[in-house]
């Protein structure tokens, strides 16, 4: 797959919102033919169109095979983000927040999956968690106050342990 695939690939995603599933799926059938089945780059927009379509119980298999086959860079970490948010909707949130920790602090979607994250652990009960999570994330951007903020978020207690 070379660059001009890439590019077709990014064409079809951002004008999908105004079709139909059906012609999603021809396009996508089409954008595949005669590539791998197995390339891990074939099963991550084959779990995409999927999640896309709201068929996030189709779109955990080929999603999990295109990590286990190596999706190469940021895609990596796309479809850890994909596979996650999938999991947490179909209610598996500790294989979510598993999936969104492997996201490293260097990825440029760190902080994506943070917000992820963020929801999977308060789905999960880990409400303190969750909040020590987002406003870590989110305190970079503050003007004024972010020192003060990491501190803060830092200093919530997990749930059941007292304050000091």
């Amino acid at each position: 797959m070379d660059k001009s695939w890439d590019q077709q690939v990014e064409d079809y995603w951002n004008a999908s919102a105004a079709k139909s599933g059906e012609q999603l799926r021809a396009e996508l059938d089409e954008l595949l033919s005669g590539l791998d089945p197995n390339d891990p780059r074939v099963l991550f927009e084959i779990a995409s169109l999927h999640d896309f379509l709201g068929e996030e119980q189709l779109a955990v298999e080929p999603y999990s095979k295109a990590l286990q086959a190596g999706l190469p860079g940021q895609k990596q970490d796309e479809a850890r983000i994909q596979l996650a948010s999938t999991l947490r909707n179909l209610g598996d949130f500790d294989q979510a927040i598993s999936l969104l920790e492997q996201v490293s602090p260097d990825s440029d979607l760190h902080i994506d999956a943070q917000g992820f994250l963020t929801l999977a652990l308060s789905d999960a009960g880990r409400q303190t968690e969750a909040v020590r999570i987002a406003v870590t994330a989110l305190a970079p951007a503050n003007k004024l106050y972010a020192r003060a903020l990491s501190a803060y978020a830092q200093d919530l207690s997990a749930p059941g342990v007292a304050q000091s």
